[in-house]
């Protein structure tokens, strides 16, 4: 269920951006109902696939392209679920401190009235009596100045509680502070100190005054308290995850957790089990934990933006000083098309990081693909703006752990990044998970380099450029098969085996980061079945628990494939059977297909048109391509709810 609200709410989020496309691209005119929904869905989804030359497009149109993308990137959305959960704890902090600031008033005055009322109460034997017993009041007076003057003494009450029996506060230096670690309670037992202990005064004998019953140990009630709790307290009831002492199961001997080595700031009895969830928590455990994880989603905020940011910036800087500087093939294939120079980088820097795919050129990359340095820039792009991204954004955290200085809460921040990142971000990974996902990436892009290279040795379509750029052509057009949709080679054109190849990898790109973000999910476990009361699954065995995930993931994507496929195949069946149209077949529709389904916006395309196959279609065709592109949308998400998008009310 919880999973069904997180692809309603992502559905309404795409579907509003396509939707927009009737507002800011309709309204020119040059595009129909359909084509504009297609650019729409198209861009919001980054699929990247088009129905209308994209350079036919007026700028405005173009702008609008070039913006959705960007909103709808994984990037700016993950970052966008971190700012919306912080925006959460701070309201949820600033109700706790409303409550607690009412709770205290109303304590304070209660409080004052009490001791008003007995500070107003006549003293024993010293009360003055009434006007008619004037003499016996004078004599009273007169016996109280004959007796020799005493000084106050200041004792401790007789009836004082007993002091062993209660609790302090303990308030650490300003450097354990720092490290994360809050106020807190001790026993008396333990050797802390009551130094909130008040003494009483207590006139001489029967002139004894009542000793104030209210201490300054900051204990009203739990709604007083609350006022008193840091941040990181109140982060506690909102971070945590984990299961407290009471709460442990028992669990087997495959399973059993380890010591929580990397946070000293716990107590011993706290062991760390599967996906970074805490067992044996006690309360204090909470506080520390809590306020720990806090500071670091802060901190993961601004890393995640800088990234943002940083990859748009560098990849215009490396791409519009060599346009300019281009030879003059590439700035006049620009000019004919109508392309600014300018526009040309920040365009293209853009469709490679947000994998979007649309080219202000007709051809796509294939009239720059000998251009050395636009090709090793772009593939780079394509691959920090999407399955290298978890990669990179844990690289860029580990460079920062080791530069800023050690013991600061910065660097406590930034290890806890690294051990628990799931904690915090769906698309940051543990270290071994992150290194299988790297060696998947480099093993599926070496493959896919390779077999373009070696099954089209004596096609003129990809021999035609020497050995050094056609290598660097063929790692681009495999980044683009999982990523941009972009092409350096008309992929009508290659080896069969080679469309089929492509046409695997993109139905599989986005296996390597489903399949990490779902085996570390921390909420994960009964939902994949590891530790339900079914049977379970042995999750040592790494084949099993990886044809596990891939199983699921094909009861998700294969029947709205095929569905997909046939319904296509039927509105379009007279064109099909068409002889003399033999680009027009059910194969290059099931490449379509799965190209959108997979958001990544390849196409074997039409001899006619400069468009993608889509461009050939009927409206129906054109709207289940759309509807192909929003459902593939949802690949990647986790089974279950994630641990790195829940809000306050959701956390236990």
């Amino acid at each position: 269920m919880a999973t069904d609200v997180v692809e309603n709410s992502e559905d309404a989020y795409i579907i509003t951006c396509a939707l927009l496309s009737f507002v800011c691209i309709h309204p020119y005119g040059n595009l129909s109902a359909i084509d504009t929904l297609f650019f729409g869905a198209s861009s919001s989804t980054e699929s990247g696939l088009n129905t209308v030359d994209v350079n036919d497009l007026r700028t405005a149109q173009q702008v609008f392209i070039y913006v959705v993308p960007i909103l709808t990137n994984l990037m700016v959305v993950n970052i966008v679920v971190v700012i919306v959960r912080l925006y959460w704890f701070n309201r949820k902090f600033k109700e706790h401190g409303y409550r607690a600031r009412d709770a205290v008033d109303t304590k304070d005055a209660e409080a004052s009235i009490g001791l008003g009322e007995t500070l107003s109460a006549p003293l024993p034997n010293v009360g003055m009596k009434s006007k008619e017993d004037g003499s016996a009041n004078t004599e009273e007076t007169n016996r109280q100045l004959d007796r020799p003057f005493q000084r106050t003494a200041i004792t401790f009450a007789d009836d004082r509680k007993d002091i062993e029996k209660e609790k302090a506060f303990y308030i650490p230096s300003p450097r354990a502070r720092e490290l994360g670690q809050p106020i807190i309670q001790v026993d008396h037992s333990d050797g802390a100190v009551d130094e909130d202990q008040e003494p009483v005064a207590k006139p001489p004998q029967d002139h004894r005054l009542e000793p104030v019953k209210r201490r300054h140990t900051f204990q009203y009630d739990n709604a007083g308290s609350s006022a008193r709790k840091s941040v990181e307290t109140l982060a506690s009831t909102l971070f945590v995850l984990g299961r407290s002492k009471s709460e442990q199961k028992t669990t087997t001997s495959s399973t059993l957790p380890r010591r929580s080595s990397d946070l000293p700031n716990l107590s011993r009895q706290v062991t760390l089990g599967r996906n970074s969830s805490f067992h044996n928590l006690t309360s204090q455990d909470r506080k520390v934990l809590g306020g720990i994880e806090y500071r670091s989603l802060k901190l993961l905020l601004k890393i995640t933006i800088g990234y943002l940011v940083g990859i748009h910036v560098f990849g215009v800087v490396c791409l519009l000083p060599w346009i300019h500087q281009a030879p003059a093939k590439y700035t006049d294939w620009l000019a004919e098309c109508g392309i600014g120079k300018t526009w040309w980088a920040f365009y293209s820097s853009q469709t490679m990081i947000d994998n979007l795919g649309f080219t202000l050129t007709p051809d796509s990359m294939i009239s720059f693909r000998d251009a050395t340095w636009p090709m090793l820039v772009m593939t780079f792009l394509a691959f920090a703006g999407n399955t290298c991204y978890p990669i990179l954004l844990r690289l860029v955290i580990y460079i920062m752990s080791k530069i800023v200085t050690k013991g600061s809460s910065t660097h406590q921040s930034l290890h806890f990044l690294l051990d628990h990142p799931r904690r915090c971000y769906t698309l940051l990974f543990p270290s071994g998970p992150t290194w299988v996902l790297f060696g998947i990436l480099f093993v599926l892009n070496f493959v896919d380099v390779l077999l373009i290279i070696v099954l089209d040795l004596n096609n003129p379509a990809v021999n035609d450029l020497p050995m050094g750029p056609r290598i660097l052509s063929a790692l681009f057009q495999a980044a683009s098969a999982r990523h941009t949709g972009t092409a350096t080679l008309n992929l009508a054109n290659v080896n069969p085996a080679v469309q089929f190849s492509l046409l695997a990898m993109m139905y599989i790109a986005v296996y390597p980061i489903a399949i990490s973000v779902r085996a570390s999910n921390t909420y994960e476990d009964k939902t994949l079945g590891l530790y339900g009361t079914d049977a379970e699954l042995d999750e040592s065995s790494s084949s099993a628990y990886l044809m596990h995930h891939v199983r699921n993931q094909l009861s998700f994507d294969l029947w709205y494939v095929f569905l997909g496929t046939f319904a296509i195949c039927a509105s379009e069946a007279k064109r099909i059977s068409d002889n003399a149209d033999p680009a027009f077949s059910v194969f290059s529709i099931f490449f379509e297909v799965v190209s959108a389904y997979g958001n990544v916006g390849l196409s074997l395309g039409h001899p006619d048109v400069l468009t993608s196959l889509s461009g050939q279609f009927k409206p129906f065709s054109k709207f289940v391509v759309c509807a192909m592109m929003i459902r593939g949308r949802h690949r990647g998400l986790p089974y279950g709810l994630d641990r790195a998008i829940m809000l306050t009310d959701e956390e236990s």
